[in-house]
């Protein structure tokens, strides 16, 4: 109904007609396209990972060491560290618009500026455009991760140990028998408990050169070199340590995760999944569920507006279509704590309303399709 209204109101001076894009014609009149912006919520999670490696002697952890707090098994886990919410302006394609200009009308009237953005979304209509100088929202992240380090680096020590047999050789000269001991040497393979007992002795001789070094025993004032034969011994007493108790690595990562608000998605929505995997997944994916709850605080619900049925069928003349946006208080949540509360403007969960152009010289926000500046002639 508003549509017909409008085209009667601006019959006689018609020099544009503005109709959703799917009703163009291109190729076929002249025209441009125009679009609405809408606002893109990416959601970054900075993740810290655990991936926790059995040592190659954790069988043997409690008998030879008397410990009970090891890795039994490898595995993985994620945990969130911190969320950053960054809102992504880009075209609507549900509200993308076709403008036909009438070429029966004059020369003059036919003289109207559009100024659109390079992606299509419309800044301005007349000679005066504000220029806009995008205000990027930026968040600097640095995920500052330790070196990589070299698992179990004296698991691959010699498997070899050398066995020593005595043999004795019985000597029979007539009535007298001479027994001749012969010393006997093959190498052979040290089974996993042999080389456990090997690495769990080694421990316990370091732990004996670090109280031999700290007690003053050698009599002799290293200085500084005390403390980095020191710090050398803690490092190898923790390196074969490690083949006993096992390995836990934490790394920091960050998973971005793109969520586009529609109308009617108040409420809560599944946003993500975190699982001990991979990290962040799909919503349809197995693991914990992250939930986003966006509540629209009513500013766009007191403007009139073209619903999105109707816009699809609209044709006005003479006239723009442009968005009143609304507010949206936005808020994550995971396993019942709250990571992230923000509010945030969100163009298509606001109304499309109709202005008319008479001559008027009219400018938009590039991120919510606002009019920002009019001036009538």
């Amino acid at each position: 109904m508003t549509a017909i209204l409008l085209l009667i109101a601006s019959k006689g001076y018609a020099q544009f007609t503005v109709t959703s894009a799917k009703n163009g014609l291109p190729g076929q009149t002249e025209g441009i396209f125009y679009a609405l912006p809408r606002t893109t919520l990416k959601f970054d999670f900075i993740l810290e990972k655990t991936v926790s490696v059995k040592g190659p002697y954790s069988q043997f952890a409690e008998r030879m060491l008397g410990v009970q707090d090891f890795v039994t098994e490898n595995s993985s886990s994620y945990r969130i560290l911190d969320l950053i919410v960054t809102p992504i302006t880009e075209p609507d394609p549900e509200a993308v618009f076709y403008v036909r200009f009438d070429e029966r009308t004059s020369k003059d009237d036919q003289k109207i500026p559009f100024t659109l953005q390079s992606d299509g979304i419309l800044l301005g209509v007349g000679s005066e455009t504000i220029s806009q100088n995008a205000e990027t929202l930026s968040v600097e992240k640095t995920l500052v991760n330790s070196p990589e380090e070299k698992r179990f680096n004296y698991y691959a020590e010699s498997n070899l140990f050398k066995r020593i047999d005595t043999i004795v050789r019985k000597i029979t000269i007539d009535t007298t028998v001479i027994k001749l001991p012969v010393l006997h040497s093959i190498w052979q393979d040290r089974n996993p408990e042999q080389k456990a007992r090997a690495a769990a002795d080694y421990i316990q001789s370091i732990r004996e050169a670090r109280y031999l070094l700290l007690s003053g025993y050698q009599e002799i004032n290293y200085g500084n070199s005390l403390i980095y034969m020191d710090k050398q011994l803690r490092q190898l007493e923790e390196a074969y340590l490690s083949l006993f108790l096992g390995i836990k690595e934490r790394k920091i990562e960050e998973h971005p995760v793109y969520y586009t608000p529609v109308q009617n998605s108040e409420g809560l929505v599944a946003l993500a999944r975190l699982n001990d995997d991979s990290g962040i997944v799909k919503a349809s994916a197995k693991g914990e569920t992250i939930q986003l709850a966006i509540e629209p605080i009513g500013i766009a619900q007191k403007i009139p507006g073209i619903g999105k049925e109707t816009l699809e069928s609209v044709s006005v003349i003479n006239s723009l279509l442009y968005r009143n946006p609304e507010i949206a208080q936005i808020e994550v949540s995971f396993k019942g704590k709250t990571l992230l509360t923000d509010r945030l403007p969100i163009p298509q969960l606001g109304t499309v309303s109709v202005v008319p152009l008479n001559r008027n010289k009219l400018n938009f926000d590039a991120k919510t399709g606002q009019i920002i500046k009019m001036i009538r002639e």
